[in-house]
């Protein structure tokens, strides 16, 4: 059994991302591109269907490595140490076998998916088996979240749409899971837990560099031109917009809020703004990455239909996404931001003839000038609780 971590509130503990996990998720940099490479492979609403549950399905299983690692030091002991260590391969076959998974390689998914997923639960439990309010939670949790990787492995014995519908139905169980596991004490600590899921967007922000970098390395055996070099400025200018709309104070703002939540509300909101929240985020940015190969390919020629659809789902999932976020965290929402979502999606449907370079061009400048404004506000509300605190204290 894994050894017990001393009863000390995680929050008291400022503890990062470890060696171990980041080679973990070597893994789920390679999970990132198999989403893209599932989303482009028909080019159609069933493979951007496919993609989004396959990554959900994925994206949960690493979630699930997130919440032990919050809860204690997988590095730190022997026997996690080795568990995580032994998830690797079969983690790796799991995401080699995305982009077939609902054809050819769904035995090989399910199989690997079920196995981590079973272990990795059993870590969670060794973890609460001594700790009464985190052991009932997770019992409450766990009763359903156990039938996701069972249905799994169970789906890749069928075909078609029936194996559809049984992974779709895996991941409604891993939902449920969560909210009936609400209301526990969940060993979270506020900076590992933060830290892990920005990085974790990283690696999806990572997915849309290598996109853009090996589709003009491809094209450059003819010689780079002004025009791809044009292309590639504009496609990362977004990223970049992505990154900096994230990152500018996100992560800092959601420790604090980790920290100062009780106990019991702690686990609710790294549930809701991490394990739910920072899902769009990551599609959104996978959906971008798609995009942003095919404009460095062709950037002189109109985006087809399906690519300024996923254009337009992009910008709507990511920044929609930090509308949601910050909704549960403030209860405001962020009007500029769902003004970008609308002025995107006429750029969308007025640019059917537009060139893909300009295209994305004037989706980077849409995206840039609503961070411009609320990182503008956010400064301005900043400025306000000091001087409110400043205030009270005097």
């Amino acid at each position: 059994m894994i050894e017990n971590e001393p009863l000390v509130d995680p929050i008291f503990e400022e503890r990062h991302a470890t060696n171990l996990e980041l080679f973990l998720d070597l893994v789920f940099v390679f999970a990132v591109t198999q989403f893209a490479t599932l989303i482009r492979e028909h080019g159609n609403a069933s493979s951007v269907f496919h993609g989004v549950l396959i990554a959900f399905l994925v994206w949960w299983q690493w979630s699930q490595f997130t919440w032990a690692g919050a809860a204690m030091d997988l590095q730190r002991h022997p026997l996690s140490r080795v568990l995580v260590l032994l998830a690797v391969p079969f983690t790796l076959i799991m995401t080699i076998s995305i982009p077939q998974a609902f054809h050819g390689t769904g035995i090989w998914f399910g199989s690997a998916y079920f196995g981590v997923q079973i272990m990795v639960l059993g870590m969670q439990a060794a973890l609460t088996v001594t700790r009464p309010q985190q052991r009932d939670a997770f019992i409450r949790y766990a009763s359903l979240a156990l039938v996701c990787p069972v249905l799994v492995f169970a789906g890749a014995f069928f075909h078609g749409d029936t194996r559809v519908w049984i992974w779709g139905i895996s991941a409604i169980f891993n939902i449920l899971g969560a909210f009936r596991g609400a209301g526990g004490d969940w060993s979270i600590n506020p900076t590992h837990f933060a830290e892990r899921h920005a990085l974790f967007l990283i690696i999806a922000l990572g997915e849309v560099v290598v996109a853009i970098g090996a589709t003009a390395y491809r094209l450059s055996d003819k010689g780079l031109s002004a025009t791809v070099v044009g292309a590639v400025i504009v496609a990362a200018l977004v990223a970049c917009l992505l990154w900096w709309s994230y990152f500018a104070y996100v992560p800092t703002i959601a420790e604090k809020a980790l920290m100062e939540a009780a106990p019991i509300e702690r686990g609710e909101l790294a549930r809701d703004f991490f394990t739910f929240g920072h899902f769009p985020l990551v599609m959104g940015v996978v959906f971008y990455s798609v995009v942003a190969e095919h404009v460095v390919e062709t950037p002189q020629h109109a985006l087809p239909t399906f690519y300024r659809v996923l254009l337009f789902a992009s910008v709507a999932s990511f920044v929609g996404g930090l509308t949601i976020l910050r909704l549960r965290l403030t209860k405001r929402w962020s009007f500029e931001r769902i003004a970008t979502i609308a002025i995107v999606a006429v750029l969308v449907v007025l640019g059917a003839k537009l060139d893909a370079v300009y295209l994305v061009g004037a989706t980077a400048a849409v995206l840039g000038v609503a961070q411009f404004v609320r990182y503008g506000l956010f400064k301005q509300e900043q400025a306000r609780q000091t001087t409110r605190v400043a205030e009270t204290t005097s």
